[in-house]
């Protein structure tokens, strides 16, 4: 028995914090979710599946399109073509109203329907068959958990499979996969966007989202494909997103001109590893305190700037989000505060009173409190060497651009 288990495909949200005036760039943001189907039918179809099994929430919205519903069932359509099954249930997301849809769903569909666990047996093209147990949400929530709804293993048939949506939160269905029977062959979740296996023996697994839209969802696997077998089981990842969330870490130890200092960033992040059709990358970059004030004092314009030559020189396949600065080489930290608070703070615990208090616990330690004397110019002394040396650890507001 061969399937590809998927969930969460959101087939209809929008991509989160993503804006470019390009054309090219704004087609591909509203095509990508259906397109992420596409290529999810196409896997089905390149591995010979006996079915694809959907966990829930392939909508994002309450209603969905006309549009969008068409495109769905044409996408099924091609899989009822190959004598492939969807296997399908809602979740929180799309819970199941009847009156929703526009469309007869076609024949090799399989819907879940009932929020109560329900078990339906398809036969297998070899002659095998197996029982799928699940269920779905017709409403927002299910505040109770499930796991009792569901059957003993089928001794009819030659598998049985259980899908499941949710987490361990009141709200969906809670649950923690240990509960779960472990006679079945397989369990299927959705709900949780990270993709992950949590056990194999029972094979239980979150496949997570396919399409990640927002750049949280960096980790997105794709789909999992599954084989079954009296031999026991094996699955593999398949990536059929259209759009790559990326984190990338740059450093650069040496301090460069203004000109070099564009370059290698041009370089570092035009990195032919961004295969996707769009990859959308996150840039942190790690450098020199000298650098580090080129690029906070022009952030935007570099940022702009690279944003176009990236889009233009990856064949726009590569759309730079943001920059970001994280601690230098030169060991200082970038703040967003001016070295006069530092000053401020500083003339605060130059009073004797101040002082004592703040080291009123060494004061208590008597090996130590006979060492320990201070006169207002000591003090004076102490925390003038103090807040220097806090500066010298520190790039301030104030010293962007100097």
């Amino acid at each position: 028995m061969r399937f590809i288990h998927t969930a969460d495909l959101h087939i209809d949200q929008p991509f989160s914090g993503v804006n470019s005036e390009q054309t090219y760039i704004q087609d591909l943001l509203k095509s990508s979710n259906q397109q992420v189907l596409a290529n999810i039918v196409d896997r089905c179809i390149e591995k010979k599946v006996d079915f694809l099994l959907i966990v829930g929430d392939t909508f994002h919205q309450v209603q969905s399109s006309i549009h969008t519903q068409k495109l769905m069932m044409e996408q099924f359509k091609r899989l009822e073509d190959e004598d492939i099954k969807v296997v399908l249930s809602f979740g929180n997301h799309d819970y199941y109203q009847a009156h929703r849809y526009w469309f007869e769903w076609p024949d090799n569909v399989i819907l879940f329907k009932k929020e109560e666990v329900q078990t339906k047996t398809i036969q297998l093209r070899n002659g095998e068959s197996v029982a799928i147990s699940g269920f779905s949400y017709e409403n927002r929530w299910i505040e109770k958990s499930m796991v009792s709804e569901f059957p003993s293993r089928n001794q009819e048939t030659t598998y049985h499979i259980g899908f499941y949506h949710g987490d361990q939160t009141s709200n969906y269905a809670p649950f923690t996969w240990s509960e779960l029977p472990s006679s079945y062959d397989y369990w299927a979740l959705g709900h949780i966007h990270k993709a992950e296996v949590l056990t194999d023996n029972p094979l239980t697994a979150y496949s997570g989202t396919p399409q990640g839209h927002t750049k949280k969802e960096d980790q997105a696997k794709g789909v999992l494909l599954v084989d079954i077998n009296s031999g026991g089981s094996d699955y593999g990842w398949l990536d059929v997103a259209n759009i790559k969330w990326h984190k990338s870490e740059i450093e650069i130890d040496e301090a460069l001109e203004k000109k070099e200092l564009l370059l290698v960033l041009e370089e570092k992040i035009n990195d032919s590893k961004y295969t996707h059709p769009l990859n959308i990358v996150d840039v942190n970059v790690t450098t020199t305190a000298e650098n580090a004030r080129d690029l906070l004092n022009e952030k935007e314009e570099i940022l702009l700037f690279l944003q176009e030559t990236i889009l233009k020189k990856s064949n726009h396949k590569i759309l730079l989000k943001d920059i970001a600065l994280r601690q230098s080489t030169s060991d200082k930290l970038i703040m967003g505060f001016e070295t006069t608070l530092i000053d401020d703070l500083g003339r605060k615990y130059k009073n004797k009173d101040n002082f004592k208090k703040t080291v009123n616990d060494l004061l208590q330690q008597p090996a130590i409190a006979k060492y320990l004397s201070w006169e207002e110019e000591d003090i004076t002394e102490r925390v003038d060497e103090s807040s220097q040396l806090i500066k010298d650890k520190m790039i301030f507001k104030n010293e962007v651009g100097q």
